[in-house]
């Protein structure tokens, strides 16, 4: 019986910047001829496979059951900050559309990713209230150090990240300025939310008098640290690794949320949706163990 395997490292384990190396890694496998799916998220860079396993950084390594019990989790949110949040889902689901469009996929290991991604929408069709996602995290972290309806709001990153968080500062009232290294898409985003769309220079330049900030970029935001106003307002950083330089986050005080520091301030998590996607992940590894186990 061939198996599929996982590599992985999460922020439980490592620093935004050890799950990069690790990222990159997994990139110059894929384009030197490896075979496999990598997932890389906020939180997590992992590459699942079937045959050759390579080696990689800090992360760990998974083979069999642990491995398809594990991108199960993954899938059903088990494995997230925020048990049961619908990006992860979104980003499984990706990882197996961009699998698909660069190499034929071992049906074996397209079946696990067909078979999580089925198991996650499934888990999440009985999810409890209590469940939510990185954005609104990040918004409720800045609610509580300032007052933000009918005040401004930036909002870095015109992305899927950073559309969740202008979504969830629009439906607490904030008046929002979208700023992205594409203005175009900046305006565009902003236009749905009645806001502003502006450059991450000229976004940095207005948030020196915002209530608040909200991060969600796929690289520095070098343009903060050279901003006119040297002061800053507290700044929810969910983007991996972070967008923030030190500089700036170093004289903030405090008023500062990066993507791991969800890991200790996060919620308690819903007892019932783990109880629930636990029984499910644990049946649909006996069920995919089983079909691993039929003759070819």
């Amino acid at each position: 019986m061939i198996e599929p395997w996982a590599v992985t490292v999460s922020a439980a384990g490592a620093s935004a910047t050890a799950r990069a190396g690790v990222a990159r890694e997994m990139e110059d496998w894929l384009a030197h001829g490896g075979h496999g799916v990598a997932l890389v998220t906020c939180h997590r860079a992992e590459l699942y496979g079937v045959g050759s396993m390579p080696h990689l950084g800090p992360a760990v390594a998974l083979a069999g059951e642990s491995a398809v019990a594990h991108l199960l989790r993954v899938a059903c949110g088990l494995e997230s900050v925020i048990v049961g949040e619908d990006e992860v889902l979104h980003q499984v689901r990706g990882a197996l559309t961009q699998a698909r469009l660069t190499e034929s996929l071992e049906p074996r290991l397209q079946r696990l990713f067909e078979l999580a991604i089925a198991a996650g929408r499934k888990a999440r069709s009985r999810r409890t209230a209590s469940s939510a996602n990185l954005a609104q995290s990040a918004v409720a972290w800045l609610q509580l150090r300032a007052s933000l309806a009918g005040r401004t709001v930036v909002v870095a990153g015109a992305g899927r990240m950073g559309a969740a968080l202008a979504h969830s500062l629009d439906k607490v009232g904030a008046d929002l300025i979208i700023a992205s290294r594409d203005p175009a898409r900046a305006v565009r985003l902003a236009r749905v939310h009645a806001g502003r769309g502006v450059g991450l220079d000229e976004g940095a330049d207005l948030s020196g008098g915002a209530a608040g900030v909200a991060v969600a970029l796929g690289g520095p935001w070098i343009e903060l640290a050279k901003a006119k106003s040297k002061d800053l307002p507290p700044i929810a950083d969910i983007s991996a690794p972070q967008a923030i330089p030190d500089a700036v986050r170093r004289r903030l005080n405090g008023s500062f949320l990066g993507i791991d520091d969800l890991y200790t301030q996060s919620r308690p998590l819903p007892g019932a949706y783990i109880e629930d996607a636990r029984r499910l992940v644990a049946l649909k590894t006996a069920e995919y163990m089983a079909y691993l186990g039929q003759p070819r």
